[in-house]
Formats: C-alpha cells, structure tokens, sequence
C-alpha cells in the first residue's frame, strides 16, 4: 500500500509534463508573429498562421506574412515585384507601409475568376471597385506582377505591370487613371495575404517608375 502514493504522485508528474508539452506546441503553431521563415532568403514572421504551407522558396494556402526588414521612411516609394497563383475563386494580396501586422497599409487585392484576374486597393478602411486586368491568364501555371507603391504621395498611387516595361503608359493598371488608391498606408512594413494562392517569389526594391518633376 505504500508505493500508491509514490505511483499516484509520478502518474501526476507525468501528466503535468504531456500537459505542458502540448500547451508548448499549440503556441508554436499558432500566427500573431509566432512563427518565422524565409521566402527566398528574405526573413517574415508569421501574422495569420491559417492553413498555411510554408518552406524557403514557396508559401501556399491560407494566411499571412510580414517581412522583417523595414520598408523605410514612411514617405518613400519601393517596387515590389511577385510571382504566385491563385486557385479559381481565391484572392492574393500585397500590403505595403501597414504596421508588424500588416494593419493600416496601402493594399493590391487581386482576385481570380476562371482566367479573369482582377484587382483592387485598398486603404484607410475603405476599398475601391475591383478591375479586369487585360492580358493576363489567371488560370496560368504563375503569374508575374511588379506593382510600385509611391507612399510619398497622397493618396498613394499604385502602378501594376505584367512585364519589363516599366513605362507609365505600358502599365496594365494605374491608380491615377484607373481606380484612386482610398488613401495611404500609415507602417514600416510590408507582407503579403494568401487565401487559396501561391507565391513562389516576392522582392522588394527601388520603383520601376520615376516622375518628372
């Protein structure tokens, strides 16, 4: 009868630890900046863990990311350039200028119907009416964007193009023409929001387009 409580008290012990370890992997999977990557060696934290499927050079699924290294002055116009696809039906997004959890940015929304792709931006709470985007196969293999976002202007304007041709005229959407950006993003920080997408690759750089002064 002695060694029952010997048995009990290590029976308890044992469940304390099983417990523990649990409640340890639970918060390890779960997004709130929790979890880290790279995407092609650029660094993220996790904002939105979802159903997401992440490894160095592929994030596939649901969720949401936001690289580590600041964009800079809030002021500044950086170039983002974007490989992904979008399974019929779902939506990619790239936020730029919003805080650590990518909330209050300037925001690309696109969207895939069929092969239609469409977009709209969003800021400040508000969105604008989604666009066709003429040319591109949504339904193909992977898309290319490189879309520059000039936060030093107010609203920020937003240029998408679906080559190397990085002239005004040549882009497949201009917010100054198009459809004007609800406002400005107010953060350091950029990411990208997936539901149902794919994205392969995602750089960051100097604007493609400069304006004459």
């Amino acid at each position: 009868m002695k060694m029952l409580p010997r048995i009990f008290g290590s029976l308890c012990v044992l469940a304390l630890v099983v417990t523990a370890g649990c409640a340890k992997d639970k918060s390890s999977n779960e997004g709130g900046g929790s979890a880290e990557g790279t995407l092609g060696g650029a660094s993220y934290v996790l904002v939105d863990g979802g159903d997401l499927q992440r490894s160095a050079n592929l994030l596939s699924g649901s969720g949401a990311v936001a690289f580590k290294e600041p964009i800079g002055a809030l002021d500044s116009k950086k170039s983002y350039t974007l490989t992904f696809s979008i399974a019929d039906g779902g939506k990619f997004a790239l936020a730029a200028h919003g805080n650590e959890k990518l909330e209050n940015a300037a925001e690309v929304r696109l969207s895939r119907a069929g092969n239609v792709l469409k977009v709209e931006l969003g800021a400040a709470g508000q969105s604008t009416e989604s666009k066709v985007l003429e040319g591109i196969d949504a339904a193909a293999e992977s898309v290319t964007l490189t879309i520059d976002v000039h936060n030093d202007e107010s609203p920020a304007h937003i240029l998408l193009w679906s080559g190397s041709d990085f002239a005004e005229d040549k882009a497949v959407f201009n917010s100054e023409e198009d459809a004007e950006t609800p406002g400005q993003g107010s953060g350091a920080f950029w990411g990208l929001r997936l539901q149902n997408s794919t994205v392969s690759s995602a750089t960051i750089g100097a604007p493609k387009y400069v304006e004459e002064e």
